[in-house]
């Protein structure tokens, strides 16, 4: 039960974030990134006091899951948001939910409950695509994210067994952080932070991740899965009276197909 309420709030805070990061973007998405690794690191400083056990499975799989979800997977979402509807465009990243037993498929076999949700969500998604010509490039950049973050949850299912959930968003944040800074020091300038993307990485990265990385050590993956199902609905809830983002009938059905599929394959 512990865990199932962690995994609810994880996910509501997930299902509020999205706004901000639309609000407040900049011109450079990797500054909103650097801007949600600075948040993401100063709420994981207090967990030193803790005793961490950074071992080098700790910084093996942290830097693993960071590296192809904070990293790779944020990055183009936020870039999705410059091109999509922040409804639709959350939406189609939660497909990793879907993506998963895909992966695992080769090593665990695969039902045929997740091959029908594969089947539905990509039929929800091919009809989002011809019902927003213009927002294709940024369902394609979600649809990235959403692969990243597929491979990222990997390595988070292998660590609950080995790393403490502490140790392991300690990890995350760090990683994170020293990743999209070099990546700014590259660029020879210095990063612009975002009052509102930094507050939406505290929400986000900074309460809801080890939230739902915590979930995770009481609750296994299955349940804390299912409950992010609820992210997007309560993103397009907050999109619709906030941006004004109607979904047409068309939309809708591809909507409605996607998230019945991402639960279908929770489940």
């Amino acid at each position: 039960m512990l865990g199932v309420i962690l995994a609810a709030v994880a996910s509501v805070l997930w299902g509020i974030a999205p706004f901000f990061y639309k609000t407040g973007a900049t011109k450079s998405a990797l500054d909103d990134l650097f801007s949600i690794a600075v948040a993401a690191m100063l709420s994981a400083m207090p967990l030193t006091a803790l005793g961490l056990n950074l071992s080098p499975q700790a910084w093996l799989y942290g830097a693993i899951f960071s590296i192809f979800g904070p990293v790779l997977g944020t990055y183009a979402y936020l870039l999705s948001l410059r091109y999509a509807e922040v409804g639709l465009a959350n939406l189609v990243s939660y497909a990793y939910i879907v993506m998963v037993p895909l992966l695992i498929a080769p090593f665990e076999g695969l039902s045929i409950q997740y091959v029908i949700a594969g089947l539905i969500a990509m039929a929800g998604l091919s009809i989002l695509m011809r019902a927003r010509r213009g927002s294709a490039k940024g369902l394609a950049l979600a649809f990235l994210s959403a692969t990243f973050y597929a491979i990222s949850f990997l390595a988070l299912g292998l660590a609950s067994s080995v790393v403490d959930p502490w140790s392991f968003t300690f990890v995350r944040a760090a990683v994170l952080l020293i990743a999209v800074g070099a990546l700014e020091a590259a660029r020879h300038r210095a990063p612009r932070i975002s009052p509102r993307i930094f507050a939406a990485g505290i929400l986000s990265y900074g309460i809801g991740g080890p939230l739902f990385i915590l979930s995770t050590y009481y609750a296994g993956i299955s349940a804390p899965a299912i409950l992010t199902a609820i992210s997007p609905a309560i993103t397009q809830a907050i999109t619709y009276y906030k941006l004004g983002e109607r979904l047409d009938p068309l939309s809708g059905a591809g909507f409605a197909l996607i998230l019945a599929g991402v639960v279908l394959a929770s489940l």
